[in-house]
């Protein structure tokens, strides 16, 4: 593969392993680690089902976002803050907690949680990387990627295109269709971390059943995300959130950002989406 370390060519592909030190050693040699049995047959079942009904009813309502348009080969469905309990659950998994500090620090935060929903016939996405916005030159990763296979995912289902160890390049190459790829593979219940500067796709759908991928994008806390959820999270879910949620939802202080009206919080407080001031005239002077 163009561009990989002699050393990187030399250690063997990412496995399916429950072992956190093994994908610590993945995630920095190839960019990626393939994490076994992350969710239970319960949770698949559950998510899936959440998902395929969300995904119809948006359809249904005309809302629904396709990658391919008429085609609707390729069904995205945003926020899913919103769109189930189960979901929300995801973003506190223990894989987690335990690896996104080490990868993006303490006060790390939710860019999106989205799903990928390929159909049958669905055309691969071109290569990208996630932190395709900075320099390649930054020397850090600013967001990882989490994603959970609700079915087996395999090369002929469109299993996530991976280019093993691209996090490291330079600069990437101009001609993408010659970069080597891999698909993402693994049984229901699989779950796939991978470095922001990893440049991957979608996967092509060969086969006649559809494909369901849920996507947990996380990022530095300065880092603007790409969902605004002080902006679209459901006004009852914002009553009714604990802390911990708020926080990875970006409403807790990050040094001197965040803040509402320049009123400086102490770092890491929450901030109360309602405080807002707007036009104001100077009162009458008292007779």
């Amino acid at each position: 593969m163009s561009g990989l370390s002699e050393t990187v060519q030399t250690t063997a592909l990412p496995e399916l392993t429950e072992d956190l030190e093994a994908a610590r050693r993945d995630l920095s040699v190839w960019g990626y680690a393939v994490i076994a049995n992350a969710l239970t047959a319960e949770q698949v079942r559950e998510c899936r089902e959440r998902l395929r009904s969300q995904a119809a009813a948006e359809e249904a309502a005309g809302i629904g976002h396709f990658d391919n348009g008429e085609l609707k080969l390729n069904q995205r469905v945003w926020n899913l803050v919103n769109k189930g309990r189960m979901f929300r659950d995801l973003l506190f998994h223990p894989v987690l907690r335990e690896l996104l500090p080490e990868l993006l620090g303490k006060d790390y935060t939710l860019s999106s949680l989205t799903a990928n929903i390929a159909a049958p016939g669905g055309e691969p996405m071109a290569l990208h990387s996630d932190q395709g916005y900075t320099p390649r030159s930054m020397p850090i990763r600013v967001v990882v990627n989490t994603a959970w296979m609700l079915e087996d995912h395999s090369e002929e289902n469109g299993g996530t295109r991976l280019v093993p160890g691209s996090h490291l390049w330079p600069e990437l190459p101009e001609d993408k269709p010659e970069v080597e790829s891999i698909a993402a593979t693994g049984p229901a219940g699989t779950m796939v971390m991978f470095d922001g500067r990893l440049w991957h796709g979608t996967g092509a759908n060969r086969t006649t059943r559809h494909r369901h991928l849920l996507l947990g994008y996380f990022c530095r806390p300065w880092i603007r995300p790409q969902e605004n959820f002080t902006l679209s999270l459901l006004d009852e879910l914002y009553e009714e959130a604990s802390p911990e949620l708020l926080g990875l939802l970006g409403f807790r202080t990050y040094g001197t950002l965040g803040n509402v009206n320049g009123v400086i919080v102490p770092n890491g407080a929450l901030i109360d989406r309602g405080r807002q001031v707007g036009l104001m005239e100077t009162p009458p002077p008292q007779q």
